[in-house]
């Protein structure tokens, strides 16, 4: 292994002290080509990936392609993984504040996208260690006057992770996808212990949710 020994928490450090630089690096790179809102979102990943290997080898983080992964497909976790001590987990998110409805553009105040789902965590959690997943989250504003890259954000993905009306963890009921915080405000789950205690909580709540809409479909299938 060519990277240098040192601590990820160090890593980590350092690319938080470098958002700007990278902000500025896809600034320019949307500045030069024609990107589309629709799939900005996973079309800027590939020149993320860029910007944070630059950094990483100027800085003398790393040395070659030994000494990181990136993912070929988006059904692999994670989208990049440094091979520190202990390894980094990093994935990709973006989020639009402008969004086309109803015939006009508007302002929104979250991206409702996947942040991995109910069932994955666990799995991640243990191969990683909660403590060494963290997200880069990108916020653009593409509308159709304006397209421009607002900020680069990184941080432990839980920090990134919204909660609901029942101050549970933010998931979409059909499939258990977690869903994030609203832009702009202060992360509303703060620690991994407290991502873990409300996993478990939001797991079983939604399972018997489940169980309750299936008895009701069984119910009306025998009365009929």
């Amino acid at each position: 292994m060519n990277i240098k020994v040192r601590k990820s928490k160090e890593i980590i450090s350092h690319l938080q002290s470098s958002e700007g630089k990278i902000l500025n690096y896809l600034k320019n790179i949307v500045g030069s080509k024609d990107f589309n809102y629709r799939t900005f979102g996973t079309a800027i990943e590939e020149h993320l990936v860029v910007a944070i290997i630059k950094v990483l080898i100027e800085d003398g983080f790393i040395k070659n392609n030994t000494d990181y992964t990136v993912s070929s497909n988006k059904n692999y976790f994670p989208d990049f993984e440094l091979k520190a001590k202990p390894p980094l987990a990093i994935e990709f998110k973006s989020g639009n504040k402008s969004q086309y409805r109803n015939g006009k553009w508007v302002t929104v105040k979250n991206s409702e996208n996947d942040m991995g789902t109910l069932n994955e965590w666990p799995n991640k959690i243990a191969k990683f260690g909660g403590d060494n997943i963290y997200y880069v989250f990108v916020l653009y504003n593409f509308n159709d006057r304006a397209k421009e890259v607002l900020s680069v954000q990184l941080a432990p993905f839980y920090q990134f992770i919204g909660l609901n009306s029942s101050k549970l963890l933010k998931y979409r009921e059909k499939d258990g996808n977690l869903r994030p915080k609203n832009f702009g405000i202060e992360p509303p789950v703060k620690t991994l212990k407290q991502f873990e205690e409300l996993l478990n909580k939001t797991i079983v709540y939604r399972s018997r949710r489940i169980i309750k809409r299936h008895r009701l479909i069984i119910k009306k299938t025998e009365d009929f």
